[in-house]
């Protein structure tokens, strides 16, 4: 029942690819038991009721729901109400997705098999395109005096919810059980609803203001880390702030050099030569390597840019901008998480080819 939960994870667009050394069923054993992976295993993403969930599986529907609410309760499932059908349940994906949500649970034996599998297989489905995640730009390094898209602006989605949370960055909680923690706050990974007190009843998600999350935003710009989120113009619901000592999306471009990993904003930074006085603080905060100095002024590799601003908010002689890129040059985000799903689909059948 592993081997077939993990084939059915891994027809999501997102992935859960086999291994040699099947560390991915000791992933699944550990999250869970055989009768959850038994039933999960017969999910997909499409929403069913318990009395759909029961009748394919033959089994009792009292039995399915105490096993569905279970899983849901556990992270592993989603749950959600439909008018006229009432509960409704769907398989949902590893990354971003079940991994994620046990942010409250995860151990020292879990962190260790997630290592594993990341370095040895997760990591190549973390290149393949569209991103699972894209790079928000830091707002205030957008000039002014620019057209903005909304989904280019972290404010967009603060300012459309009605609750918002906070909760620790799985990344670095989960390289600090393996004794390979970095420097950067633990704390600061952004949630938000659209239903007022979504996060009320939650155990690793403490609720927030919107002011307090412009707060983390602006702390974490600070700390000179990378804000990203899922790659989609809707359907946005966290923003992470990333760094590449820990953050497994930034990881594939720090540690397997792939410039595919995450999706770049709609900006790259330029250099006016004439204020720059090369003094490297930049070049010490860009996550992406794309900066050094050259003959005594900064240097833009565009082709390691991904627009973050990161080098603009504390480049103390104002030389660094970051430049709209020309309509030739932008690509979007696929529109919502259905769009994402389809064009993820279509690479990921090419990768099996």
């Amino acid at each position: 029942m592993y081997q077939k939960l993990a084939e059915q994870l891994d027809k999501i667009p997102n992935g859960f690819p086999k291994t040699k050394s099947g560390v991915e069923i000791k992933i699944l054993k550990k999250l869970f038991n055989p009768d959850e992976a038994k039933l999960a295993s017969s999910l997909s993403l499409e929403l069913q009721s318990i009395k759909t969930i029961a009748k394919n599986n033959n089994a009792d529907e009292t039995e399915v729901k105490a096993l569905l609410i279970g899983m849901v309760k556990k992270g592993l499932i989603e749950l959600k109400k439909e008018e006229g059908k009432g509960l409704v349940f769907c398989l949902i994906p590893f990354v971003v997705g079940f991994y994620e949500r046990q942010n409250a649970k995860i151990d020292k034996e879990f962190a260790e098999l997630f290592e594993d599998y990341y370095n040895e297989a997760f990591h190549k489905i973390m290149m393949v395109d569209p991103s699972v995640h894209r790079v928000i730009p830091i707002e205030k390094s957008i000039p002014v005096n620019i057209d903005v898209m909304p989904y280019e602006k972290a404010s967009t989605y603060l300012d459309n919810a009605k609750s918002w949370g906070v909760l620790n960055c799985i990344c670095r909680v989960q390289k600090k059980l393996i004794g390979q923690a970095c420097k950067h706050t633990i704390e600061n990974c952004i949630v938000f609803s659209a239903k007022e007190n979504a996060f009320n009843r939650t155990d690793d998600i403490k609720t927030i203001s919107k002011e307090e999350a412009l707060k983390i935003l602006a702390e974490s710009d600070k700390e000179g880390l990378v804000h990203s989120t899922n790659n989609a113009q809707k359907d946005v619901s966290y923003i992470c702030n990333c760094c590449t000592c820990s953050c497994g999306v930034l990881q594939g471009i720090a540690k397997y050099g792939s410039l595919n990993s995450i999706a770049r904003s709609d900006f790259y930074a330029v250099v006016d030569e004439k204020l720059c006085n090369a003094c490297e603080t930049c070049i010490d905060r860009c996550q992406f390597n794309a900066l050094k100095i050259l003959d005594g002024v900064c240097s833009v590799n565009t082709n390691l840019c991904f627009g973050c601003g990161l080098c603009v908010t504390t480049c103390s002689s104002g030389a660094i901008s970051l430049h709209k890129k020309t309509s030739e040059e932008l690509s979007p985000p696929p529109l919502n998480e259905k769009d994402w799903r389809v064009k993820r689909a279509k690479s990921m059948k090419k990768l099996q080819e």
